[in-house]
């Protein structure tokens, strides 16, 4: 890597990433019958078997409080989740949860994730792998300092 074009590599690198990644979820989510967002709001909900708000959710996924909304009124109406909302003011506020039937729809994902990591993960050993999230880690952190200065 030359020094010259250090920004274009780190950029590209971490863009060719994302988009990739974001292909994978996009083509395994319409797989499911799902959009990206369904898949990652189930995914989190199996993870957290007490629920999530929307607005955790929303932090979690990466969308906007309006979209999480959406997502969540189109699972609930597919009867793969719940929640206790008494009305729109505190619909982000209360917990959504799967039901059985979202457990049964969201086991396929926890396979296809493994498969991917696996995958994935054939290129590092252990010890190369911790490193580069700790990598990544050290450089989000900075990243996230110098926006909010």
């Amino acid at each position: 890597m030359r020094e010259d074009t250090r920004f274009e590599d780190f950029v590209g690198l971490i863009d060719a990433l994302h988009k990739e990644i974001q292909r994978i979820k996009a083509s395994e989510a319409e797989r499911l019958g799902f959009k990206g967002a369904d898949v990652m709001c189930l995914y989190y909900l199996t993870k957290n078997h007490e629920g999530l708000t929307g607005s955790e959710l929303a932090r979690l996924v990466d969308v906007s409080r309006a979209a999480m909304s959406r997502t969540i009124a189109r699972l609930e109406a597919d009867g793969l989740v719940e929640t206790a909302a008494g009305g729109e003011e505190t619909r982000y506020r209360v917990p959504v949860r799967l039901t059985e039937k979202g457990v049964e729809v969201a086991r396929p994902i926890e396979g296809i994730i493994q498969d991917v990591l696996e995958e994935t993960g054939r290129v590092l050993d252990v010890r190369q792998r911790a490193q580069m999230y700790e990598s990544l880690n050290v450089i989000l952190s900075r990243l996230r300092q110098i926006a909010r200065d």
